[in-house]
């Protein structure tokens, strides 16, 4: 079995398109993890995968790159609180209706939780944070985090959102309350509309330049008119314009009326 074969089997096996991350580099990535199992194919290996969920469940997460970091780039959230959201409140008229888009472990979702809780409380909103990993999304469902990944987390913050012991803590059920948990293929599937706040950030760290665009137009068609789209530190829309997008802050990109 060629790497093509093996492609084409995984996405028929999970939905995985593997053609829609940078060749070189996916299959440099791979052939390093098949090496590191002691497995001599792709065909091998993906019979692994096939029959063994574990190594299954340790492929997902090689692909889809599950880091999960409550208040990631710390700086960025300071600009989403004091100016990004405050705007998005005073255009809607029914509440904040808000996508975290490859969520992961859920720290994502569970931060603008924290923040509407903490800065806008007032508000309504709704959290849909979204995943291809089903075994990642019962992780995040039950909103419980070891101690190195709570650790960044102010110390108020902590004792005011957690439930703390001696290895870690979890969520708390007026902060779990406002999000919603949801399987969703980016790459494939159709997308909920009239969102006005979306999160996609290093998710997209793989992918070919192509499938970056068709992601981005797939966003901007489901932001509002004024929506944000809210990407990662080093994911800049080089064609945001062509886009429709207008950059009010780096990282963030508004849809243009």
């Amino acid at each position: 079995m060629d790497y093509t074969l093996f492609k084409r089997k995984v996405n028929d096996f999970i939905g995985f398109d593997l053609n829609s991350y940078k060749q070189k580099q996916m299959y440099r990535r791979l052939n390093s993890l098949i090496a590191r199992l002691n497995v001599k194919t792709f065909a091998d290996y993906f019979n692994l995968i096939k029959n063994d969920p574990s190594k299954l469940e340790e492929f997902k997460n090689f692909v889809t790159i599950n880091v999960t970091e409550f208040f990631r780039n710390p700086e960025k959230f300071d600009d989403l609180i004091q100016f990004v959201l405050p705007e998005l409140i005073k255009n809607s008229h029914n509440g904040l209706k808000i996508w975290s888009a490859g969520c992961s472990l859920g720290a994502e979702a569970y931060t603008l939780s924290i923040i509407m809780q903490e800065n806008f409380r007032f508000v309504p909103y709704s959290i849909i944070a979204t995943d291809i990993d089903e075994e990642i999304l019962k992780k995040a469902k039950l909103g419980v985090y070891m101690e190195n990944e709570i650790r960044n987390i102010p110390k108020h913050i902590l004792n005011k959102y957690f439930t703390q012991n001696d290895k870690g803590g979890a969520i708390q059920e007026n902060v779990k309350k406002n999000v919603t948990f949801k399987k969703n293929n980016l790459l494939q599937d159709i997308f909920e509309r009239d969102f006005d706040l979306i999160l996609c950030r290093n998710v997209v760290i793989y992918f070919t330049e192509e499938t970056k665009n068709i992601l981005y137009k797939k966003f901007y068609d489901s932001l509002k008119a004024n929506g944000i789209l809210f990407v990662g530190g080093t994911e800049n829309i080089l064609n945001s314009k062509e886009l429709g997008f207008i950059v009010p802050k780096p990282f963030f990109y508004k849809k243009a009326k």
